[in-house]
């Protein structure tokens, strides 16, 4: 009867800590869930802002080309 006793409390032991293992995964899969969409969100705003980057190096390129047109026309530099 002591070893039933004892076989039953390991059982219930392990089945405790293997229940708190399943638990403490569980807890991680919702934060890693969380990490990967605030990441998204991360990686779509920079995406968004190397689209803004490039816009603003376009129209730089035209104004810079526009001035160098007046410049000419000013006679301020050599055609």
């Amino acid at each position: 009867m002591f070893e039933a006793i004892g076989a039953q409390t390991t059982t219930n032991l392990v089945v405790e800590h293997l229940r708190h293992i399943r638990a403490g995964i569980d807890d991680l899969r919702l934060e890693v869930r969380d990490i990967k969409v605030r990441l998204g969100r991360i990686e779509t705003s920079l995406a968004q802002t190397q689209v803004h980057l490039a816009e603003h190096s376009i129209r730089f390129d035209r104004v810079d080309a526009r001035l160098d047109k007046i410049e000419v026309r000013l006679g301020l530099v050599k055609a």
